[in-house]
């Protein structure tokens, strides 16, 4: 038989198939009882079908029937157990440095929505612009609301006992559990159910599982106006739990064990072991399934290996157990490993730095050694390479350094906004072709020639630019480029529309602060427990110093020694930096510019007295809504 033949057959078969479903009385019965009836016939065999196939799958060769989906459907799902349907709104996508700015709940029970709650919450920081364009939450709305520390307690209150609920479940579940550790030293651990996975399980043939789109497709009343506000969309999920339990019903999952169980993703076989690897399969098994660094062993304890990950053991199992032919490879390399040695680390920064330690030193190149992602943009008055340049790393010659940027490719953007607005001297990144031909001045158009003794203004006022100390508005700025650029060169329209793009990419790019070779630091993070510390010393962009502590029991007289010597002293000289010091502040100041603080910084910008930083170390140490928190000296 040919392949077209059989093809052809099985396309008959499958619209046999689907013809007898919905020709069937319980298709009918089922499709009217989920309030289905509003939607065309496609979308409601797209879920109904499958969810009838699974029914008549279980040792029967006939479909349900109407009076069996009648018997199932007669009493909702769990009738005794209280579901919470959760969503909160925020201030971004991870705490401690963002914060909870709505709660809401709505308790579902016996298949009906019995009591909801919900309110603002003060997150005693400005709310970015991007969030409140999307959740319509302004600063206004929140100012006289309680915080969080107030807010929280009579929360978990309202929904203690009952099984969480939420769709994407992690992220609301992530910012309670953090919030309720930290803030009130409450364990926040109930039963979960994720209605994002439920929908991956029970609507195969659905594309796309958002909430907005799921509701449709469920023949939900279209709530677009409350979207991503708390309560309505709780409503709105509660609403999709509702159709997800009496689709549960119709499996047989009649006890929460069993609903819990069958919302886990089906990862179907798992790929064998790499062919030659000598490691025992139960050291990977044993690694923590936490955030940190791993370390990879052979039989002469050399370190073949190194990484990190949010998922230890997970990480690990994928480089031993392959899913494809590019990671069978590289498994090859590590037949030699005997030993595995995991270290979990509660900081994301911490985690960074010790994995790029750990990484220069295997024997195996990671690929995530490079620390510097698209590379840095310096300025400079002088010297050989004065102007505007991009470099892949830093330097300590005199010159400004912004960034690390994540792409090449955003540098490029940003050169090109700068040659638009500032006739400087502008070099495109070595070694990439797209980035100098956009990072030509638009048109072709030259600079004029101007003397040395004016770049240096010029740089200043772009410094302003890059740092947020210039608003676009500035008449003073705005003349000095005027007088520069002359106006047969460049219109007064032409140079404020460049100027208005610079700013947006500036913001776009979050390069507002001083630039990295200025900063003077004192970095504390969570080390391998929640009480544990790991303090950083950063002068002049680069680590002059490290120590680890409790957080409840700080060496006081040693950190006020330190912070003498390294801040304030006139004879503190640091050692000659070597080029792996570079790339380790590049470590440093990739982590500032993604805002993955766990714990707070000092920010030193002037000579502040031992005393006053030690009180504003130890008040931080002690307040635990200081975390996520840039302190200004």
């Amino acid at each position: 038989m040919s392949s077209q033949k059989r093809k052809s057959m099985d396309q008959e078969t499958t619209q046999e198939k689907r013809v007898t479903i919905q020709e069937s009385a319980a298709y009918q019965y089922v499709r009217n009882t989920l309030n289905l009836k509003e939607i065309d016939d496609s979308a409601a065999f797209g879920i109904l079908g499958p969810l009838l196939e699974k029914s008549a799958g279980n040792g029967k060769s006939d479909p349900m029937s109407a009076e069996e989906a009648a018997r199932l459907l007669s009493r909702p799902c769990l009738p005794d157990t209280t579901f919470a349907v959760v969503d909160i709104e925020t201030t971004g996508g991870r705490p401690p440095q963002h914060r909870i700015t709505e709660l809401a709940a709505v308790k579902v029970r016996a298949g009906e929505v019995v009591d909801s709650c919900d309110f603002l919450v003060n997150p005693a920081r400005e709310i970015p612009w991007n969030v409140v364009r999307l959740t319509g939450i302004t600063d206004a709305m929140v100012a006289d609301k309680p915080g969080l520390m107030e807010a929280l307690p009579g929360f978990l209150d309202f929904i203690d006992g009952c099984v969480f609920v939420a769709h994407c479940a992690n992220f609301d579940l992530h910012f309670l559990q953090y919030y309720a550790q930290e803030f009130l030293e409450r364990d926040f651990s109930p039963p979960v159910l994720c209605t994002f996975e439920l929908a991956n399980r029970l609507l195969p043939r659905q594309k796309r599982f958002n909430l907005g789109e799921l509701s449709a497709s469920l023949g939900l009343p279209d709530t677009e106006a409350g979207r991503h506000r708390a309560l309505s969309d709780a409503q709105t999920t509660a609403q999709i739990l509702l159709r997800f339990m009496q689709m549960c019903r119709l499996l047989g999952l009649e006890s929460l064990e069993s609903l819990l169980e069958f919302q886990q993703p089906d990862e179907g076989v798992p790929p064998p072991m790499a062919e030659g690897v000598r490691l025992d399969p139960a050291k990977i098994e044993s690694l923590p399934r936490d955030r940190g660094v791993f370390r990879l062993y052979d039989k002469d304890e050399k370190l073949v290996f190194a990484g990190k990950a949010n998922d230890i053991r997970r990480a690990v199992r994928d480089m031993f157990y392959p899913k494809n032919r590019s990671a069978g490879r590289f498994a090859l390399r590590l037949k030699g490993v005997r030993r595995v040695e995991a270290k979990s680390l509660r900081s994301e920064l911490a985690m960074n730095v010790e994995a790029f330690r750990a990484m220069r030193k295997a024997s195996l190149i990671n690929g995530n050694l490079s620390v510097a992602g698209g590379g840095f943009l310096r300025l400079s008055a002088g010297g050989a390479r004065p102007g505007v340049s991009f470099v892949s790393r830093l330097a300590r010659d005199g010159a400004r350094y912004y960034g690390p940027f994540r792409k090449k490719a955003q540098l490029a953007d940003l050169l090109e906004a700068i040659c638009a607005a500032f006739p400087l001297p502008c070099e495109a990144p070595e070694g990439n072709r797209d980035a100098k031909k956009r990072g030509g001045f638009r048109g072709g158009r030259k600079p004029p020639r101007l003397p040395d003794s004016e770049y240096p203004e010029l740089l200043e006022s772009l410094r302003g630019i890059l740092e947020g100390r210039l608003a676009k508005e500035d008449e003073g700025m705005f003349s000095l480029l005027k007088r520069a650029w002359g106006e047969e060169v460049l219109s007064p329209g032409k140079l404020r529309r460049h100027i208005a793009r610079l700013h947006h990419l500036v913001k776009m790019y979050a390069l507002s602060g001083p630039s990295v070779e200025r900063r003077r630091l004192i970095i504390v993070e969570p080390g391998q427990t929640r009480e544990e510390r790991y303090c950083y010393f950063i002068r002049d962009g680069l680590l002059a110093h490290e120590i680890s502590f409790e957080r409840d029991d700080p060496p006081v007289r040693a950190l006020e020694e330190k912070i003498n010597e390294i801040f304030l002293s006139e004879d503190f000289e640091q050692a000659k930096a070597s080029p792996e010091d570079f790339d380790e502040a590049a470590v440093f100041a990739g982590w500032m510019r993604r805002e993955l603080m766990d714990g707070f910084m000092l920010n030193l910008e002037g000579p502040a007295p031992p005393a006053r930083v030690m009180e504003a170390l130890t008040g931080a140490l002690d307040d635990p809504q200081a975390a996520g928190t840039t302190i200004t000296l």
